[in-house]
């Protein structure tokens, strides 16, 4: 299990790279989510370290999704064009993506999330 790079990711296996994480879904056909933030940013903390580990949202986030960590001030070339096709007007941390495996972005949204919200849009997605 890799943790998250900047915050305690309780027991999801964060990627860290778009390559890693696209391979990984692919081969087990999953949904990537993307987390872009930054270590000083309080709502990517509160997301990774208190929305996703409640019980059934990390259940879902391990049995469906590859975990992806990208850091906004130096995402990858992959990662922010996605964010600028589909989050363009954003401007609150964490920009969330979920993407498949090549790349077509599923869902996204910005700033604090809320939980109830993301555990429908992660049980959306996996519907």
């Amino acid at each position: 299990m890799t943790p998250h790079p900047h915050f305690d990711g309780g027991t999801l296996d964060w990627q860290t790279t778009w390559a890693d994480a696209a391979a990984r879904a692919k081969a087990e056909g999953r949904t990537i989510f993307i987390e872009m933030g930054r270590q000083q940013c309080s709502n990517c903390r509160s997301l990774v370290e208190i929305v996703c580990r409640q019980a059934s949202t990390e259940a879902l986030l391990k049995e469906h999704f590859v975990p992806l960590a990208s850091d906004c001030d130096n995402p990858e070339p992959e990662v922010l064009e996605m964010a600028m096709a589909s989050l363009s007007g954003a401007t609150t941390l964490p920009f969330v993506l979920f993407a498949d495996a090549d790349g077509n972005v599923l869902g996204s949204h910005s700033g604090a999330v809320d939980p109830k919200q993301f555990q429908a849009a992660l049980e959306g997605l996996v519907s």
